[in-house]
């Protein structure tokens, strides 16, 4: 074995090293992301995973990509504090599958059927992609919900009567 052999043998075992170095540290990123997430009891902590400026989309909302303050995103969207939120098990979901490299997280899981208002809702799937800064912070969150067709058709009317709304004021 040459010497440009060994040499690109170790450039290539280190590259693949820092890769699955890389992956390894954001897999546990996503494992603890999930868990404060599901747990939903560490409002600073789930912070903590964001840098300031964040760009969210909720796909199935038609949200589309848009910057917003991460406490927004968990006040406003999440609703982090809102009591009349009931999780089955106090979990509000369980991730299925986890995937990582050294940029991005992405989860698979289900969101745990709830009660809200004392109205019961179904379960249902989720997948979230997390694109992370140099720092490991979440600078994107892209969620795909599998919303119940009620809620499904519950929003496209609201969506419809805002566009009417605004097609009156021009």
């Amino acid at each position: 074995m040459t010497i440009k052999h060994i040499l690109a043998t170790f450039i290539l075992a280190t590259i693949i090293s820092c890769n699955s170095t890389s992956s390894s540290k954001n897999e546990d990123l996503g494992k603890r992301f999930f868990e404060v997430y599901s747990a939903r009891k560490d409002y600073n902590k789930m912070l903590s995973f964001y840098n300031d400026s964040l760009v969210y989309e909720n796909v199935a909302q038609y949200s589309g990509a848009s910057k917003v303050d991460p406490r927004y995103l968990l006040n406003d969207i999440v609703r982090w504090s809102d009591q009349t939120l009931l999780y089955d098990n106090n979990q509000l979901l369980n991730v299925k599958e986890l995937f990582s490299n050294d940029s991005m997280i992405i989860a698979n899981g289900e969101f745990s059927a709830y009660t809200y208002n004392g109205v019961k809702y179904p379960s249902m799937k989720f997948t979230t992609y997390l694109y992370l800064d140099k720092n490991s912070k979440v600078k994107k969150q892209i969620d795909w919900f599998n919303y119940p067709i009620e809620d499904i058709i519950e929003l496209y009317q609201l969506q419809q009567s805002q566009q009417k709304i605004q097609l009156d004021n021009k």
